[in-house]
C-alpha cells in the first residue's frame, strides 16, 4: 500500500478511541476556488475500492477532514484523473505537502466507489510539484562590514602614511648658524647647532657640527696625518674628513647647562650665532 499510513487521533462523544488507520494517497488545492482537499482510504476498507474524498484543513503535523458536496466532486474527480495520468494542470491544481502530517482528525466524509484505488496505490506521493519561491538570499552583512572597515582602515593608513605630520605634536627647535676662524688651526670654520625641545619647552636634544674648510689640498692632507688629531679637539664626540670638499666635521653633543627654551635662545645670541625659531614633529 502506497498512501501515507496515519492514525486517527479523535475522539467520539464517548470517548471511544478509533484505531483505524488511513492510507492518505495525495492532498491539493483547486486554485480558482482556493478549496484544499485530499482523497484516501481505510486501511481494513481497502479491498472493497472504497475512496473518499474529502474537504481538509492542514494543521502543522495534522489534517482534519470533512465531506463535501455534490458539486465539488467533479473537480475532485477531474483532479484524480489528471494525477493517474500525471498531467496535472499546474494552472488548476496545486499538490500540497503531507510529508510532515503525522495524524488525521476525521470530522466527516465523502465517499465514492472508485475503481481507480488500485492504481492509486501504485504511485508514491508525490512532493509539492509547484516551484517554491525561492528564499531571499541572505547578504553576507558581516563580511560586508569587515571589508568596509579594512577599505576605510586602508584609506586611513595611506592617508597617514602620505601626511604623516597630522598625528605628530609640534615642538619647538632652534637651528643656529656661525662662521668663526680659529686662529689655534689658521683655519675658518662654520658651526651649525640644532636644538631641540621637549613638551615642557625644555631642552631636549643639541647637535652641533663645526666644519672647517682647507683651501689647498697638501694642508688638508698634512693635517689628516696628525698623530692625535683628536686630541686637538677634546670634546668632540666624532671627527669626519671629506676628501672630496676637503672638510673636517667635527660632532659635539649637549655640553649645555642650561635648559629652558628662553635661556637658550638668549644664550645663543650672546655666543654670536644666528638662530631661526622653528619646529619639528614627534
Amino acid at each position: 500500500m502506497k498512501g501515507k499510513l496515519l492514525k486517527i487521533s479523535n475522539n467520539d462523544l464517548y470517548g471511544n478511541v478509533d484505531d483505524r488507520q488511513v492510507a492518505l494517497f495525495a492532498a491539493f488545492e483547486h486554485k480558482k476556488y482556493m478549496n484544499k482537499y485530499a482523497i484516501f482510504t481505510y486501511a481494513d476498507e481497502y479491498n472493497k475500492n472504497k475512496l473518499y474524498c474529502v474537504g481538509v484543513h492542514l494543521k502543522p503535523n495534522s489534517i482534519v477532514t470533512f465531506s463535501v458536496r455534490d458539486d465539488e466532486l467533479n473537480y475532485i474527480n477531474k483532479f484524480v484523473t489528471d494525477y493517474l495520468n500525471n498531467q496535472i494542470d499546474p494552472n488548476e491544481f496545486e499538490i500540497l505537502d503531507i510529508s510532515n502530517v503525522e495524524k488525521i482528525e476525521i470530522i466527516s466524509t465523502s465517499s465514492i466507489d472508485s475503481d481507480k484505488l488500485f492504481l492509486l496505490d501504485q504511485i508514491s506521493i508525490p512532493k509539492m510539484n509547484v516551484v517554491a519561491e525561492e528564499a531571499p538570499t541572505k547578504k553576507p552583512v558581516a563580511l560586508y562590514i569587515v571589508l568596509v572597515v579594512f577599505v576605510l582602515l586602508g584609506v586611513a593608513l595611506t592617508y597617514l602614511y602620505l601626511n604623516p605630520d597630522i598625528l605628530s605634536q609640534e615642538l619647538s627647535k632652534l637651528d643656529c648658524t656661525m662662521t668663526e676662524y680659529d686662529r689655534k688651526l689658521s683655519l675658518p670654520y662654520t658651526s651649525n647647532v640644532t636644538i631641540k625641545f621637549d613638551h615642557n619647552n625644555e631642552l631636549k636634544d643639541y647637535t652641533r657640527i663645526d666644519t672647517y674648510q682647507f683651501k689647498e689640498l697638501d694642508a688638508y692632507n698634512n693635517f689628516k696625518t696628525i698623530d692625535n688629531i683628536s686630541e686637538l679637539f677634546p670634546k668632540a664626540s666624532d671627527l669626519q674628513f671629506n676628501d672630496d670638499k676637503m672638510t673636517l666635521d667635527i660632532s659635539y653633543q649637549n655640553n649645555l647647562i642650561i635648559f629652558s627654551y628662553e635661556d637658550v635662545l638668549r644664550y645663543m645670541k650672546k655666543e654670536g650665532y644666528s638662530c631661526i625659531e622653528g619646529v619639528y614633529n614627534e
